[in-house]
């Protein structure tokens, strides 16, 4: 009998949290997540009876601190996946989920310097740009998605099946005959790299503490960015070396091995349910709204002045469509949905609203240089490919140096205010700079600018991320990761959208009086400049279109510097809530730990009001003894 209450008291340990963990709150975190990070610091268990009434208070806090229980309340979908790993399992689970991320970005930018070879192979003609647009969209459409569904059925079960979509996908389109073949195969490994993109850091969250999350995302940090540089390099080498189709087939070649160890040494929880219960708790309503709002909004926005004209019907009709089906998607989050894929208390959450404004204009910049800045080295600079993607090495490697010490300083430090405010300064610096850049910018300014741009991208990607986990409830963390991400790549797909407005009008503007200018021309100089080479054209006339798209590109920079610094002037609203613990005080009167006064304390309990048996309790003056049933089952 002895033994099997202590195996009672075990399970407790691991699933319950107790009473003193909540005087131990962080400032700005929420119950949940104080006393769930603070597990591993006190070895306390109280009866059951006491838990019922923390649980209690833990989700009348938890209403203040996000959202109003009752129908807002979803705790109950949330599968028990908190799950805090030691350093040595940390040393095996977060290479192995950076290796995921590294592939997933790899596979995204790649496909950028295959793109002529694949284009020429396939006649994608004007669908061109539909190469890496289908990836983009489908990764989009389902950001929402899989943090929701991975509350529901589990986060490594759903990564190991998005892994499998972005390797099916790829091996797919290493066979592609046609275009559409192709475009219907990336569009499925885009949903897989949306996922994987999402859940990877969903999963950190659940496996560190807030204290260390900020180091460990400030890792992730630094892969994104690898990855981003690594893949143009790695696609240019594959196709000059052999066929463009090997740039999908090594992604599955690369993927195997990770999914390996996923499987076998990553052990997340996962409270498992009858199948029909989880089908019932899936937001459809949500799912099909967001789907198609999203696609109905991307896909003309993408095409559009080029696949479709600005005015053309289906143009007009589709956005208009996406338009009202977003509205009507937030009409069914807030009032419908009972356990909806975006609740609409996260932009409740204190300072979150800011957090996701700025994600939102950090994607508008982001996605956009690294889009404009390799046209401008190319047909301003007119620099090759190759040393085109070598110019991207200063940013990618500061932003990869930088991201590691955000990650550090939040762990130290247990602030991710100031890497904000740093980030958006240097980033805000890096972007007015960029103004400088002309038709005669020499290689010396291009690095210094690259650099200073890069330092502000590293300090700001992750550590508004962690500001939002800070901010918000425990078992939104896989929602609030999926939102944030959606919000991002909207904002990239828009950023980009402007930014072409803006290059077209200006060229229109100021070539379209000129005779040797047609239509078709106008268009194709918006990608690039490398039709001049090909056209009858004079000195003069070439030199008079590239100082109009240096214009242009001009444009396009202030806009990058007006999003960045209003992401600059909303960091007065990110809140400075601490990432830290505080220790608790012992009361010398009470002999009672309190982390925080506005917690009522332990109720008072002596060791002969419960039965105890081996299980730690607290005697008359709050401290914690052991049983002599305890000392003899240890002996």
């Amino acid at each position: 009998m002895s033994t099997q209450r202590h195996d009672t008291g075990a399970a407790n340990l691991d699933s319950e949290p107790c009473s003193h963990e909540e005087g131990a709150q962080i400032p700005g975190a929420t119950p949940h997540e104080s006393s769930q990070d603070q597990k591993q610091l006190e070895l306390t268990v109280v009866p059951s009876n006491i838990d019922r009434s923390a649980s209690m208070r833990s989700t009348e806090d938890g209403a203040q601190n996000g959202g109003d229980v009752g129908d807002d309340d979803d705790t109950h979908s949330i599968s028990g996946q908190r799950n805090t790993m030691t350093s040595k399992q940390l040393r095996i689970a977060i290479p192995a989920l950076s290796v995921c991320l590294f592939v997933s970005f790899i596979d995204q930018t790649s496909v950028s310097t295959a793109t002529p070879a694949i284009a020429g192979d396939l006649n994608t003609g004007t669908a061109t740009s539909w190469i890496g647009t289908s990836f983009l969209i489908a990764s989009t459409a389902f950001q929402l998605i899989n943090g929701r569904l991975s509350d529901i059925f589990g986060r490594k079960g759903l990564l190991l099946l998005c892994l499998a979509l972005l390797a099916l996908g790829d091996l797919g389109c290493g066979f592609a005959q046609t275009a559409p073949q192709l475009f219907v195969l990336r569009a499925i490994a885009g949903i897989g790299g949306g996922g994987v993109n999402s859940l990877v850091m969903i999963i950190v969250s659940d496996i560190t503490t807030l204290q260390n999350r900020g180091k460990y995302q400030g890792w992730l940090g630094a892969v994104i960015a690898l990855g981003n540089g690594i893949g143009p390099f790695l696609g240019g080498a594959v196709v000059q070396g052999g066929s463009w189709r090997w740039v999908f087939w090594m992604m599955p070649i690369m993927t195997l091995p990770t999914v390996a160890v996923l499987i076998f040494f990553l052990p997340l929880k996962h409270t498992s349910s009858q199948t029909m219960e989880k089908i019932r708790k899936i937001d459809y309503g949500g799912i099909v709204l967001n789907i198609a709002s999203t696609l109905l909004l991307l896909v003309p926005l993408s095409g559009g002045g080029v696949t479709y004209a600005w005015s053309s019907p289906f143009f007009v009709g589709a956005t208009v469509a996406g338009a009202v089906l977003t509205f009507m998607f937030f009409i069914y989050e807030w009032k419908f949905a009972s356990l909806p894929i975006m609740p609409l208390r996260l932009y409740r959450a204190p300072h979150c609203w800011a957090l996701y404004l700025q994600s939102f204009l950090t994607g508008l910049a982001y996605f956009g240089n690294f889009f404009y800045l390799p046209i401008y080295f190319q047909s301003i600079l007119r620099y090759s490919p190759l040393v085109s993607g070598a110019l991207i090495l200063p940013i990618i490697i500061t932003t990869s140096f930088a991201s590691i010490a955000s990650g550090q300083y939040m762990s130290r430090v247990g602030n991710y205010m100031h890497c904000i405010l740093a980030g958006f300064v240097l980033w805000t610096l890096g972007n007015g700079l960029t103004l400088l850049f002309s038709r005669t910018t020499g290689l010396a300014v291009l690095i210094v600018v690259l650099i200073v741009e890069g330092a502000g991208i590293g300090l700001t990607l992750q550590p508004t991320l962690v500001g939002m986990y800070a901010n918000s409830r425990t078992e939104d963390r896989a929602v609030t990761t999926g939102l944030r991400n959606f919000i991002r790549t909207i904002g990239g797909a828009f950023g980009l959208v402007v930014s072409g407005v803006i290059l077209s009008n200006t060229l229109r503007k100021g070539l379209v009086q000129e005779s040797y200018m047609s239509n078709s021309l106008l268009t194709e100089l918006t990608s690039s400049t490398y039709a001049l080479d090909a056209l009858n054209l004079s000195s003069d006339q070439k030199n008079q279109i590239l100082d109009v798209y240096m214009l242009g590109l001009r444009y396009i920079f202030v806009f990058y510097l007006v999003c960045s610094g209003l992401s600059l002037l909303l960091t007065v609203w990110v809140g400075n809530t601490t990432l830290k613990a505080p220790k608790p005080v012992e009361d010398e009167e009470t002999g009672t730990s309190n982390g925080d006064q506005s917690i009522p304390p332990t109720p008072d309990i002596s060791k002969e009001a419960i039965q105890t048996d081996g299980i730690p309790v607290a005697n008359e003056k709050g401290s914690m003894q052991e049983t002599e049933s305890n000392n003899e089952y240890r002996s």
